[in-house]
């Protein structure tokens, strides 16, 4: 099991949350932090177009698109080495460990 924090800053950077949690366990699976994402969306964040449900498990046997959009040539490794940074927002991607 492959896991990874969705990590969402403020455009002033004054504030950062790990928004949700996107683990590969032979199948994709997303999840928002339920801890802060209410604190986040105070702060700016929206969810993501095609997961627009807080409280729901998303599961897809490939990456989610959202998050497949940020990797020029997609594997489970590159995920690994690289953060998935766009610039025209305010949210990354970090490999958190292996379980």
């Amino acid at each position: 099991m492959e896991v990874f924090y969705v990590i969402w800053h403020s455009y002033d950077e004054k504030n950062k949350q790990v928004v949700g949690f996107l683990i590969y366990d032979d199948l994709w699976y997303f999840k928002y932090n339920s801890n802060c994402i209410k604190k986040a969306m105070k702060e700016g964040f929206r969810p993501f177009p095609d997961m627009l449900d807080i409280n729901k498990m998303y599961k897809s046997k490939d990456l989610f698109q959202v998050f497949k959009n940020r990797y020029y040539n997609f594997s489970i490794e590159s995920m690994k080495r690289d953060y998935g940074e766009l610039i025209t927002d305010k949210l990354l991607i970090k490999y958190e460990r292996e379980r």
